[in-house]
Formats: structure tokens, sequence, C-alpha cells
């Protein structure tokens, strides 16, 4: 997992992962890229063990390496990193994963989301969540699966948050599932904390809920707020290039 995040202006951003063994198949990862851009990555990779683990180890330093060779567009990341794995990856195995570019000077998000739990994002001027759904299959299953990038607005305050399926399907004693309803309830209840407090909130919530006797999955949650920086720094770009034009 990450160490060391990098200063984003305009950006409170966390993540943190809860294996469910001694080695999980989530993980989560964060980049600076060139313009005060943030890479966001969340992934689960099917199965239990050392073996997904291994696979997730190699998946996220390879999707490194494309990330910090700025390697195109999102969809020919993604679509690359599918390549991979279809290559190295058994017939049984297969990986969600969220990758996405958030850009506090454009105030917007774009991204691709290969089969993962929809993302929420959180309007600070309505409190309404919007998912963003899929926009291709799960990585392994075929190298020709074609990626579509979205692209969706960010106002000062709204949250991005995502999670693997480890999260929304803690299950009581009762067979019910937290499902995302419980992650909106904290969001909503914890609205103006920091990334790193809604982050830690979302997982122990998780874990209040589910039944200590219910299979565990790997629980990972990540949090990016758009601040009100980055308000700030685009009224400040503006009136500069206001500045320039005038003269």
């Amino acid at each position: 997992m990450p160490g060391r995040l990098p200063h984003i202006a305009g950006l409170d951003y966390c993540g943190d992962c809860q294996p469910a063994g001694e080695v999980g198949g989530d993980f989560f990862d964060f980049r600076r890229l060139p313009g005060n851009e943030l890479a966001v990555s969340v992934g689960d990779v099917s199965g239990h063990g050392i073996g997904p683990a291994i696979l997730m180890s190699g998946i996220q330093a390879f999707l490194r390496g494309l990330t910090g060779r700025g390697s195109g567009e999102i969809p020919g990341v993604v679509a690359e990193l599918n390549r991979v794995v279809c290559q190295v990856a058994p017939d049984n195995i297969y990986v969600t994963l969220f990758y996405a570019h958030v850009d506090p000077q454009r105030r917007e998000v774009r991204y691709v989301s290969a089969g993962h739990e929809p993302p929420l994002l959180l309007r600070k001027r309505n409190g309404r969540a919007q998912r963003l759904g899929s926009t291709g299959t799960v990585l392994g299953l075929t190298a020709r699966t074609v990626f579509e990038q979205r692209t969706i607005g960010m106002d000062p305050g709204d949250l991005l948050v995502a999670f693997t399926d480890g999260v929304t399907e803690a299950t009581d004693a009762e067979g019910r599932e937290w499902s995302e309803n419980g992650v909106l309830s904290v969001l909503r209840g914890c609205k103006d904390a920091r990334s790193s407090e809604l982050v830690a909130e979302i997982l122990e919530s998780a874990g209040r809920f589910a039944d200590p006797m219910a299979p565990v999955d790997d629980r990972t949650a990540v949090a990016v707020r758009l601040t009100e920086t980055a308000d700030r720094t685009l009224q400040e770009d503006e009136a500069m290039e206001l500045a320039f034009a005038a003269a």
C-alpha cells in the first residue's frame, strides 16, 4: 500500500485496506501526475490466499509503471493492464478496477471502471450521491475488451469515495448485507470530516455490522475531496489570465 501521500493542492485524500487474512487481494494506490492531478486506483483480485495476493502485487506494480510513464489516456492504460492480466492470470481469476484521474484545477474526475463496485460522488450542495457505474468488463476475461472513459464534474466540497465489495457485502448474523446504504449513512453522517476520518469510519462501521462468524473478505476504501483551496487556486489563475490579456 502507498506510504507517503504526495501533496496535491486542492485535494484532501486518503485510503486504507483491511485484509481478511495475513495477505489480501485488494489494492489501492495514489500517484501524482503532471499538472497537479492525482491518479487513483482501487482494485480487487478474485479469490483468496497467496496466489491472488502475488497477482495483486504484480498488477499494482505494472499499473504504477504505466501511470509513472504517462502512458496514454486512461482507457489505453486500463486496456494495456488488461492484456497483461489475460497473459499472466489463471483462467479462473479476474480483477475489478476503478482507475481515475482527479483534476482539482478543471474540477473533474475522468475514470474507467472495469466491473468494479460503483464508487460514489457525494455532492456538497445538495447531499445527493451519484453512482459511477462500470465502463467495461472485469480485467482478465479477454484481451480484446474496450474500455470507455467518463468525465464527471466536481465542485469544491464534493467527495469521491471508492471501495471494494468486501465493504458493501459485510454480512450480519441474519444474512443482511451492509450494502451501499451503509456507506451512504457514514458519508452523510460525517459529511464534513476529513478523508482519513471518513475512510476509518467506513471500515470500522462495516466491521461492527458484520457477524464475526460470517466469511470475511478484504475491505478497502479511499476518499478524495475537492477542497476550497481548489476554488481559490482556480480564481487566482483566472485573474492572472485576465491581467495578462489586459496587458
